[in-house]
């Protein structure tokens, strides 16, 4: 079966092996750390062969390529002329839109306790960087097969340093580590071509789960959290 399957649906870290593409800070990223995580703290193991373990390869390549490549014609995990995403049914965002921007403010965008729109891809990253010791990923259950593949996934890591958020109108969300794990769980839907290839992937979770969880140990310098939080909205459209 693996035999004809492209490297990204078999191996978790195969794009990695792509020394000849344009890589952000001109070098390959070092997944040592989050993988060496992963194996100690996922809930799950699925079996090789197994949809949640080719979901699991798939996403994990992805994730790699949209936050550390930089030109889209490199990016091997996606059809780059159909590829489209989406968070909770907003707008659609192109292959440009995403690496422009970044996956943790595509993923996130703008909520009470977040702006998207006050920070840039490597503002973005440095961020959860500098926060989270790790910030791992593990699909916990694939409802169908392909081409429209739908999974349930688990996203975590231990809030180790502390957080700074810009929220514009100088105001800033600042709070000081937890020491406690932060997760948050999801739905996604992606559809793929006959090669593997992502062409939709649409994702539905709750984007201020993790950063309520993240600012528990306000900052008295913090803006007030009580004049942020979501009253009676819907918390997969935040800004309705």
């Amino acid at each position: 079966m693996s035999n004809n399957l492209p490297d990204f649906m078999t191996d978790p870290n195969a794009v990695l092996k792509d020394k000849d593409h344009q890589w952000r800070y001109n070098r390959i990223p070092d997944y040592t750390k989050v993988n060496a995580t992963f194996e100690q703290e996922k809930t799950h193991t699925h079996e090789e062969g197994s949809l949640e373990w080719l979901v699991s390869n798939l996403v994990k390549n992805w994730e790699k390529e949209m936050s550390y490549k930089l030109r889209a014609d490199q990016i091997r995990t996606i059809n780059q002329e159909k590829y489209r995403f989406s968070v909770n049914g907003k707008e659609w965002q192109n292959i440009d839109d995403m690496l422009k921007i970044g996956t943790y403010n595509a993923l996130i965008g703008d909520t009470e306790l977040y702006k998207a729109s006050e920070l840039d891809f490597s503002e973005s990253h440095k961020l959860f960087k500098r926060a989270l010791r790790t910030f791992s990923w593990e699909v916990i259950k694939v409802y169908s097969g392909p081409p429209v593949v739908a999974f349930k996934w688990r996203h975590w890591g231990f809030h180790s340093g502390d957080l700074s958020v810009k929220l514009g109108d100088d105001k800033k969300l600042e709070a000081y580590a937890t020491n406690e794990v932060i997760e948050v769980f999801g739905v996604t839907v992606a559809k793929v071509n006959d090669k593997f290839e992502i062409e939709d992937l649409e994702t539905f979770y709750d984007p201020t789960d993790m950063l309520r969880q993240m600012s528990k140990n306000k900052k008295d310098t913090s803006a007030k959290l009580n004049e942020m939080t979501p009253s009676g909205k819907c918390p997969f459209n935040p800004a309705a």
